[in-house]
């Protein structure tokens, strides 16, 4: 553990040092959303560690790769913290996998598993790791609640691979059609389709958040029972159809979407709801 905190301590203070545009329309508007179902002390906590709201550093982890040239020693392994891995296990059911990519990648649960931990003893931690630790966290539970950020095994092409000298792609990353345009199934599900569903509302995360937070307290606290380890599983069972429904160079346009609105929805108000609860239960 100490060694985890001091990696990540060396990655804030180079971080300090940049100002980036972080991007990440998607992971913003889910920092949004838990940013309103903080308690008061949750909501000091994080904004004493960031200086700021915890939405503006939602997507901190995504300038990881970008510092591969700068050689900062320690930062490297969160590179591989964005997706999950699991095994199917049933005809509906999955488990974690030790399967993982030659670089690690697929590896977020028991780093997230970690720093949750980590935060629950942010009283005894410098500064800086509380404030890295609270990047790591914010931008994870996003991404473990993407439909297109868990590996499954049962595909071949879980992991990229190299036949005969050339490259084929992993399954979330197939290439296909959206709207005439050529892209990827990832990058679909990586925000346009929230977007898609109210395009009129452009980039206003209040009309978004309006629009998707109508869930009781009573539904909200259901939907945050179970540990990391149940939501991881039971996000890879709800997104699986998706990699039936889309195949390679298949043609797709917005009312693919519509049609599947539920789940674009589900999957950002769990990811909201659970980065709030486990804030709130952290920073007590």
């Amino acid at each position: 553990m100490k060694k985890f905190i001091l990696i990540l301590v060396s990655v804030s203070l180079f971080s300090v040092q940049e100002s980036f545009a972080w991007g990440g329309w998607a992971h913003k508007l889910i920092a949004v959303i838990a940013e309103s179902h903080l308690t008061p002390e949750a909501k000091a906590a994080t904004e004493k560690y960031l200086g700021s709201p915890i939405y503006n550093h939602a997507s901190w982890m995504d300038r990881v790769p970008v510092w591969t040239k700068n050689r900062i020693p320690g930062w490297e392994q969160t590179s591989w913290w964005h997706m999950t891995t699991v095994d199917k296990v049933g005809k509906k059911k999955y488990a974690l996998s030790d399967k993982r990519a030659s670089s690690g990648d697929g590896d977020l649960v028991p780093n997230l598993v970690q720093c949750v931990e980590n935060l629950k003893n942010y009283r005894n931690l410098t500064d800086s790791a509380v404030m890295v630790n609270l990047k790591c966290v914010v931008h994870m539970v996003a991404d473990m609640h993407c439909p297109c950020h868990i590996f499954y095994t049962e595909f071949e092409d879980c992991f990229p691979r190299k036949i005969n000298g050339k490259r084929y792609r992993r399954h979330d990353q197939m290439y296909i059609y959206y709207n005439g345009k050529k892209t990827t199934n990832h990058k679909v599900w990586d925000g346009m389709s929230i977007k898609e569903i109210w395009p009129e509302y452009g980039s206003d995360y209040k009309k978004f958040h309006a629009a998707l937070d109508k869930l009781s307290p009573k539904k909200q606290a259901k939907m945050c029972k179970g540990t990391i380890e149940e939501w991881v599983l039971q996000n890879a069972k709800d997104c699986r159809y998706i990699y039936d429904d889309i195949t390679p160079g298949c043609k797709i346009d917005r009312q693919y979407l519509l049609d599947n609105q539920k789940l674009s929805k589900q999957q950002c108000l769990r990811a909201s709801y659970r980065l709030a609860y486990i804030l709130n239960e952290c920073l007590k």
